[in-house]
């Protein structure tokens, strides 16, 4: 699933301190893609406000990065007595165009069988 987020006007290429400072300030607008969903580990897995940390940002080809990012979630279920966080660390690939800064994010998005018929 590729989202497209503007990025301010520039005339150079941008370096990795401006490109993860830019980021940096769009983590609100992009963090339900950069968490994906939770049920994976549990309908009741929620995301920890403001956990996600950018680790790093790797340069892989002319225009093409990936940024390695951590966030932690929660899981809370009284009945069960479960009340553990956990840190999870994923990477996600992006381009940078001349207006725009282009990411190619996995669905992970739990289909129900409904929408696999």
């Amino acid at each position: 699933m590729r989202r497209t987020v503007p990025l301010k006007y520039r005339q150079t290429d941008p370096n990795p301190l401006e490109l993860t400072e830019h980021i940096r300030q769009i983590i609100p607008k992009i963090a339900d893609d950069l968490v994906g969903s939770l049920e994976w580990y549990s309908q009741n897995a929620h995301i920890v406000p403001d956990s996600i940390k950018i680790i790093s940002l790797e340069h892989l080809q002319q225009s093409r990065y990936k940024l390695n990012y951590s966030f932690r979630w929660n899981v809370f279920n009284a009945c069960l007595d479960i009340d553990a966080y956990e840190t999870t660390t994923q990477s996600v690939n992006f381009n940078v165009t001349q207006d725009a800064l282009v990411f190619d994010f996995i669905d992970n998005d739990r289909h129900a069988m409904s929408d696999e018929l």
